[in-house]
């Protein structure tokens, strides 16, 4: 397999990968730059409500549940 090569595929690949190094450096410095006061942390109160499998009792007890929930 042979490539074939001329002025204008050489031009066109030459600006795509110094596109991509200059957008990954800019991307680094952007990055770098703001991790001080201007980072922004977000969280989320709430928690996930689990179901309750078991409960702990002096009584004997049996309870037979389907959860069908997806």
């Amino acid at each position: 397999m042979f490539f074939v090569l001329n002025k204008q595929k050489i031009y066109t690949y030459l600006v795509s990968i110094v596109t991509v190094v200059l957008l990954f450096c800019v991307a680094g410095t952007l990055n770098s730059t703001s991790r001080g006061e201007n980072t922004i942390q977000t969280g989320s109160t709430t928690q996930k409500l689990l179901p309750i499998y078991n409960v702990q009792t002096q009584e004997k007890k049996v309870a037979f549940t389907m959860n069908c929930a997806w």
